[in-house]
């Protein structure tokens, strides 16, 4: 069988969840050299289950939202191409005079060839982005959620919103729980909750009322947690009632 399908219905909300076949046992060795090191645990066993998740939900036999995907490993590692890091600034120029830049993976979606670099913050920053991995394209927005396997704080990894080629927000959340939020919401403004009040301010807008407009139609079917995801990001805050 080549996808297996879960459904689940909670009040007037149905989530469906499509499970290509899992490809991790014919792939483990590829994403071995690119990374140079096996997934982490957690990751590995998501991927052992099914080679991504394909979310869609309704509410009342009408679409919520867009159909949104965890991305299969083969997406997810961009054809399994390397990904290069700059030691210099000036590494950076020879690929731009060059032309090597343009045909690394992800370029133009999680990182611009036009990302300026001026300092060496810049040059870690883009770093980050060429070395991290998809995990969700966000339907209808220049936003990517991505896995950098590289975390410079030592953990085994670390999960982020790039945004527009050039942000990257690193988000406080599990691979476990990422899944866990994207089974019941897809790819709506949930992980906004976990990406700190650095990222609130930078972005210039409002997470709290971001969260609880764009699961406007699930709060009626999961309340608590979608009241718990407002409150992280604003204590003080209450969710409207739903109709």
């Amino acid at each position: 069988m080549d996808e297996t399908t879960e459904i689940e219905t909670m009040g007037d909300v149905t989530i469906t969840l499509r499970r290509p076949r899992s490809r991790l046992a014919e792939l483990a060795g590829r994403v071995r050299e690119v990374l140079g090191k096996d997934l982490p645990d957690d990751v590995a066993a998501f991927y052992e289950r099914s080679d991504g998740l394909v979310f869609r939900a309704t509410r009342g036999g009408v679409p919520l939202g867009e159909e949104a995907s965890i991305c299969g490993l083969e997406a997810a590692f961009a054809g399994f191409r390397p990904h290069r890091q700059y030691r210099s600034m000036r590494d950076h120029e020879n690929d731009v005079e060059t032309g090597d830049l343009y045909a690394q993976p992800f370029c133009e979606e999680l990182w611009s060839d036009g990302f300026e670099v001026e300092s060496r913050r810049d040059l870690d920053r883009l770093n980050t982005l060429k070395r991290s991995k998809l995990l969700v394209s966000v339907p209808g927005e220049s936003v990517w959620l991505t896995i950098d396997h590289f975390d410079p704080k030592g953990a085994p990894y670390r999960i982020g919103i790039a945004e527009d080629g050039c942000d990257l927000f690193p988000l406080d959340l599990s691979f476990s729980d990422f899944v866990a939020y994207f089974r019941r919401f897809g790819a709506a403004r949930w992980y906004l909750a976990f990406a700190g009040k650095k990222a609130e301010k930078a972005k210039n807008i409002d997470f709290g009322a971001e969260i609880e407009r764009s699961l406007e139609g699930h709060a009626a079917a999961f309340p608590a947690e979608v009241a718990a995801l407002i409150q992280r990001v604003d204590p003080r805050r209450k969710p409207k009632k739903s109709g």
